[in-house]
């Protein structure tokens, strides 16, 4: 009568354990679904919020000609540039309107991570460290970072700027290739505007930053600033996006990608790398 009994409870635990175990599996699999869809509901919100709200809001730093800058166009302060041009682009794919925020580029990436902004253009170049963070479209812009300096500094290379001082933009590609530089010493500005006042003064000796922003400022001031050297770094700029939005991005992607398939990408990089002349 033991035995039977003791069969019994065997037999009671097992079926108890196999519901269980059952209830649980049956658990994980609708977590599991429900984290799928939760993904493929981000992936579809960005787009549809924006086409709801009618609007691409996107972060840059607009003091960086001629990526972005501020410009007087017909008596009105505006944000314009090949970054500007690349977001209407966006805008007009998405059948909405353009917001531009303009605030310092350090603040950019969290201003996207924390959905202040959707995107972030402002020339930044693809590493491996943002990328820890963010997503990055296709590069739609080639570039490196330039040495820039004034006239009759005696810097003609990298190699010159041992014990003198580099102006670097915070947070930027430039910064980081200061760094590398051996014995010279770091100034840190919140914009390239500033960088380059302290250098138009020569409380500087030099500043690295965009070869195309270098380009810009130089032909602005042709008698008092030079580039020179090699660019420094081999760097493609892309447009900032949070991870979890596939769709938007799928969407960045393509627009860039039509830009350079019709031809609109090279009369841009005409346009604002070599016909544009900075205003003083």
């Amino acid at each position: 009568m033991k035995k039977i009994f003791a069969i019994l409870l065997i037999l009671v635990f097992a079926a108890v354990f196999a519901v269980g175990c059952g209830q649980k599996q049956t658990a994980n699999q609708q977590s599991s679904q429900g984290t799928t869809n939760a993904q493929g509901s981000a992936q579809e919100d960005a787009v549809e919020r924006i086409k709801k709200a009618g609007k691409l809001v996107v972060g840059t730093s607009a003091d960086y000609p001629p990526f972005e800058f501020h410009q007087v166009v017909n008596g009105k302060d505006e944000i314009v540039g090949f970054d500007i041009d690349l977001a209407k682009a966006i805008a007009d794919e998405l059948g909405v309107e353009l917001e531009i925020k303009d605030m310092d580029f350090k603040s950019i990436i969290p201003a996207v991570l924390t959905k202040t902004v959707d995107i972030g253009i402002a020339g930044f170049t693809i590493t491996e460290e943002r990328k820890k963070s963010v997503n990055f479209s296709d590069p739609y812009l080639e570039g490196g970072q330039q040495i820039i300096t004034y006239k009759g500094s005696g810097v003609k290379s990298k190699e010159d700027l041992k014990g003198k001082t580099i102006g670097v933009q915070i947070s930027t590609t430039g910064e980081e290739e200061a760094k590398k530089i051996e014995g010279a010493k770091l100034k840190q500005f919140d914009t390239v505007d500033a960088a380059m006042m302290d250098l138009l003064n020569k409380r500087i000796e030099a500043v690295i930053v965009d070869f195309a922003v270098a380009q810009a400022y130089a032909a602005n001031n042709p008698d008092k600033l030079e580039l020179v050297g090699e660019m420094l770094d081999d760097a493609a700029k892309a447009v900032v996006l949070r991870k979890e939005d596939v769709k938007l991005l799928e969407v960045v992607n393509k627009v860039i990608k039509q830009l350079k398939g019709s031809g609109e990408h090279e009369k841009l990089v005409k346009k604002w790398f070599i016909d544009y002349k900075p205003s003083n």
